[in-house]
């Protein structure tokens, strides 16, 4: 070190401490410390952008207000509304579409001379309902939307065509689930064994079309006409004639795989033309039994 301290002090004399710390350094290999490396832009961590904004200082004017009261509403209303909607309309359909068809038909439904009578008949036998539908894998929406929708204001009620009961169901219909209807018994007059027989009748016919709204129009319209309107639709789209009931596998393949709705059958103009002819506003059956749903929930 004496030396090294000699020859740190004869460089200082000549002011050129520098070149001495390297001779010294070289001798001695004393390492230097390494310089950081240089990093290029294109190295650098990606900083994920975000959209966060600082909040705001709310003004409480009366616009503000009515928008945030406007804002409850629609929250409320897509609460309301059945979780059925994709069901019946499809992706394709804006929600706000689908959500306005089916509010339309609200009016409808409560200006029905019996429909404060028949809700009463769903209210004291909803136990009941929601129990059969559970049990036959029927939605809770589709329940209780048709039997409201269908009662006509009593437990033993019957339309002038001679559907009866809760569900109002034909003699024919009855018959093929199991309940005996004749001149002397006729078992639709039994409110749990209708809701029954009126929850089957519904799982059957998801089974037949694998769709809850076709299913849901065929309780009204019969699985034939429904059927029928699958083959028209079909036709008028992809110009292949399907065989309908005499083929169900078949028309529940070409209705899964185009991924086809009850909105998209029910807008078809063939289909249309083919509604009309019905005169009962056949078409716009499904959509009543979701407003029905909707409004007993209210």
């Amino acid at each position: 070190m004496q030396i090294v301290q000699s020859i740190i002090a004869k460089a200082q004399k000549f002011k050129r401490y520098g070149i001495a710390v390297l001779f010294v350094a070289l001798i001695f290999q004393i390492p230097f410390p390494q310089p950081k490396a240089t990093i290029s832009n294109s190295q650098l961590p990606t900083v994920k952008a975000t959209t966060e904004t600082a909040p705001q200082i709310q003004s409480f004017t009366q616009a503000s207000v009515a928008t945030q009261a406007q804002t409850q509403n629609q929250d409320q209303t897509q609460e309301n509304t059945s979780p059925l909607i994709a069901d019946f309309f499809g992706q394709k359909t804006p929600e706000s579409l689908a959500t306005a068809i089916v509010k339309s038909k609200e009016n409808f439904i409560t200006t029905r001379p019996t429909y404060s009578a028949s809700l009463q008949v769903i209210k004291k036998n909803e136990d009941i309902i929601r129990q059969k539908a559970q049990q036959y894998s029927v939605p809770a929406d589709v329940a209780i939307g048709v039997g409201l929708l269908e009662n006509g204001g009593s437990e033993t009620a019957q339309s002038k065509a001679g559907a009866l009961g809760v569900f109002q169901l034909m003699p024919s219909t009855a018959r093929n689930l199991g309940l005996t209807v004749n001149a002397t018994v006729d078992q639709r007059r039994n409110p749990e064994m209708n809701i029954d027989a009126g929850m089957r009748y519904l799982r059957s016919n998801y089974q037949r079309f694998g769709d809850w709204g076709l299913a849901t129009w065929a309780y009204h319209a019969g699985e034939g006409n429904v059927a029928k309107a699958v083959q028209l639709y079909f036709k008028e789209q992809t110009h292949v004639s399907l065989a309908g009931l005499s083929n169900i596998d078949q028309m529940k393949n070409y209705l899964d795989y185009y991924h086809t709705t009850v909105y998209d059958i029910l807008s078809s103009v063939a289909v249309r033309n083919f509604t009309n002819r019905l005169h009962d506003d056949s078409a716009a059956y499904p959509y009543k039994v979701l407003a029905t749903a909707d409004l007993f929930k209210n």
